[in-house]
């Protein structure tokens, strides 16, 4: 009489296969179909980022350039400069892009009205994007714009739209004496302002408040030496 082994439950018995078990053809099938997906994936990113980054470059220069004409109202004409790691300045063809740079402002006589200048500083969430409008005939900051934040709505976003605080950048002091302030551009006590060259702070967004007034302090002395030194040529636009 012949004995039969028969497997169990678990399918252990010899001979037995587990029918879970992938076997090495079907995994390498789905490494090829994860990696095709993934170089799919990778070429549509690559292509829509082409297809959108003149786009969106377009759109950043048309935004950037009605802020200078916020900023510095009544001029019909712009000149971007940038300028080297040397002080030494030049024109750029596009409002966009790396470096430092800043914007003139003619009439329509062809009179300098102002340069824009970019600032940023870290606030209490993040980096606080701005634009500033300043005079080198005064060299007074006459004017600022908030133009990326992520500050706390209602408290430290209030820096974009308060209107008395808005007004600290009407005529604020921002004199330099061989490249140095004469008095520093700082952040004040809300109430507490008595001078042409502090920031009358907004309470209860004090950290937002002091943050423009450190971005403002260190970009008074980093580009308006630089403009100063070159103002012949940028009266010429040239």
């Amino acid at each position: 009489m012949s004995s039969q082994i028969i497997p169990g439950p678990g399918g252990t018995g010899p001979g037995a296969a587990s029918p879970h078990a992938p076997s090495a053809a079907n995994s390498i099938r789905m490494v090829r179909l994860l990696g095709t997906v993934s170089l799919m994936c990778g070429l549509l990113i690559v292509v829509t980022n082409l297809a959108t980054k003149d786009r969106i470059q377009s759109n950043q220069e048309t935004i950037t350039r009605e802020s200078v004409a916020e900023l510095l109202p009544g001029i019909s004409k712009q000149v971007t400069y940038g300028v080297e790691p040397s002080g030494e300045l030049k024109v750029l063809t596009g409002a966009t892009g790396e470096g430092k740079k800043f914007f003139a402002g003619y009439d329509g006589s062809g009179k300098l009205v102002g340069v824009v200048i970019e600032a940023g500083e870290r606030g209490y969430a993040d980096v606080i994007s701005a634009l500033y409008s300043y005079s080198p005939a005064t060299q007074t900051i006459i004017g600022f714009k908030v133009v990326d934040m992520r500050e706390t709505p209602g408290l430290g976003d209030r820096i974009k739209s308060d209107i008395p605080f808005l007004a600290n950048f009407k005529n604020l002091d921002a004199k330099v004496e061989n490249g140095k302030e004469v008095h520093n551009i700082t952040t004040v006590k809300h109430g507490t302002k008595k001078n042409a060259w502090e920031i009358d702070a907004i309470s209860g967004a004090t950290i937002s408040s002091r943050a423009v007034g450190r971005m403002l302090h260190k970009s008074v002395e980093d580009v308006t030496p630089v403009i100063l030194k070159n103002l012949d040529r940028i009266e010429r636009g040239n």
